[in-house]
């Protein structure tokens, strides 16, 4: 077992997890190579993974074609009423539906 000294921080927050034998010492290792102890590679891990899942779920990103699609009906100028496909998409983006996810709109 690895015997570490914690870092002081000036907030604190327990998480406990429990994990196989091989996980741990998988991760222990992990952290000796690093020249981290367990809690601050977990912490440094899960942060990074928290962002990444955030950010994926978050960001949308569009192709060539899409994005040159969106900046060519944003300087139409001829106005037209909505099809009925754009009205559902309009209501599916205000209900917060987006391929199968649900996300929170934020002020």
């Amino acid at each position: 077992m690895l015997v570490t000294k914690e870092k002081p921080s000036t907030t604190q927050n327990r998480l406990n997890v429990r994990l196989s034998r091989e996980v741990k010492d998988r991760v222990a290792r992990a952290a000796s190579i690093l020249g981290q102890d367990l809690t601050e590679f977990a912490s440094v891990a899960l942060n990074d993974r928290a962002e990444e899942v955030i950010e994926r779920h978050t960001l949308l990103e569009l192709s060539r074609e899409d994005h040159k699609f969106f900046l060519d009906f944003m300087a139409r100028e001829d106005v037209h009423e909505p099809s009925e496909t754009e009205r559902e998409l309009v209501r599916e983006h205000k209900k917060g539906i987006r391929k199968g996810l649900k996300y929170e709109f934020i002020d």
